[in-house]
C-alpha cells in the first residue's frame, strides 16, 4: 500500500492506475481492521478507537495529497504527514495484533 501511495505521488506515468490500486487496497486494509477490531476490542479497546481514527486520518491525507498533486500543488508537508501517519497506522496495527508479525 505504501508503495502505491508512493508511486502514485512521484511519478508521471499511470498516476491514476496507482491511485485506483491504493483505493482498492483501503478496501482491504478496511477488512482486515474489521477482523482485527472484532479479536482486539476485548483487549485493548481504547488503542482500537484510536488506531481507527489514525487510519480515518491518514486515508483522508492520502486522498488529500492525490487531489493535491492533480492541482500541482502537492507540498512538502503533507507528504511527510502522509508518510508519518502511515507509520503510526501500521505501527497501532501491529501493537493490537501483539507484535504478530515481529514476535
Amino acid at each position: 500500500m505504501a508503495i502505491m501511495i508512493l508511486l502514485a505521488l512521484f511519478t508521471n506515468t499511470h498516476t491514476k492506475v496507482y491511485e485506483m490500486i491504493t483505493r482498492v487496497g483501503y478496501l482491504v486494509i478496511i477488512g482486515t481492521g474489521i477482523k482485527l477490531a472484532i479479536r482486539a476490542w476485548s483487549v485493548e479497546p481504547t488503542l482500537l478507537i484510536v488506531k481507527i481514527i489514525v487510519a480515518l486520518i491518514f486515508i483522508a491525507l492520502v486522498e488529500i495529497a492525490f487531489a493535491r498533486k492533480a492541482q500541482k500543488s502537492l507540498n512538502r508537508p503533507l507528504i511527510w504527514a502522509v508518510v508519518v501517519f502511515c507509520v503510526v497506522v501500521a505501527l497501532l496495527g501491529f501493537a493490537l495484533a501483539g507484535w504478530y508479525p515481529f514476535a
